[in-house]
């Protein structure tokens, strides 16, 4: 399946949106006349996998303290 029959993909602004929320903050937004859409959309993807590979470590430490806990709980008593 090609990128454009897929419909889970984002539209442009909403790939903007993203982009901007993420960079926006830290002073690393460009400006959206400087990228073309195939450049939008490969920053756009570099974020996402950014993002979840960030979420998914969250994660892993909150299960890895949730167990240090419990061991813990569990030698106390």
């Amino acid at each position: 399946m090609s990128i454009i029959e897929n419909q889970n993909i984002s539209s442009l602004e909403e790939m903007w949106q993203f982009i901007g929320k993420n960079l926006n903050p830290i002073g690393m937004m460009p400006d959206k006349a400087s990228l073309d859409h195939m450049q939008t959309f490969r920053l756009y993807l570099k974020l996402r996998k950014l993002d979840s590979t960030f979420r998914d470590t969250i994660q892993i430490q909150m299960l890895k303290n949730e167990l240090a806990y419990s061991l813990l709980e569990t030698l106390v008593n």
